[in-house]
């Protein structure tokens, strides 16, 4: 029973952590400081996703290194046509989870 209280603790953190910057800062003039996060924090999430999402995969085993790389430059196909982070990582990543449950 524990546990749920670190949830909800957890939970609220989050929340705030998200929505906070965004109550505080938007009857603020445009600061250039916010302007360039907004700009590259997407291309940020997207790296460190990319990178987190490569280092566990086994690519000696050739067909999940190969599905692997294919959803990467899936990856960045759709960001480049698109320029939707939200797209580009959320497609990629369903068409990989199919396809490695249809491999294995």
């Amino acid at each position: 029973m524990e546990f749920i209280f670190y949830i909800l603790v957890a939970s609220i953190a989050t929340i705030l952590t998200r929505f906070l910057p965004y109550w505080l800062f938007k009857k603020k003039t445009q600061n250039h400081h916010l302007v360039h996060l907004q700009k590259t924090s997407g291309l940020v999430i997207m790296a460190i996703l990319t990178i987190y999402a490569m280092k566990t995969i086994n690519f000696s085993d050739f067909k999940f290194g190969f599905v692997a790389i294919f959803c990467l430059i899936l990856v960045f196909v759709l960001q480049i046509w698109r320029k939707n982070f939200l797209l580009s990582i959320v497609l990629p990543t369903l068409i990989y989870m199919a396809l490695i449950r249809i491999i294995s």
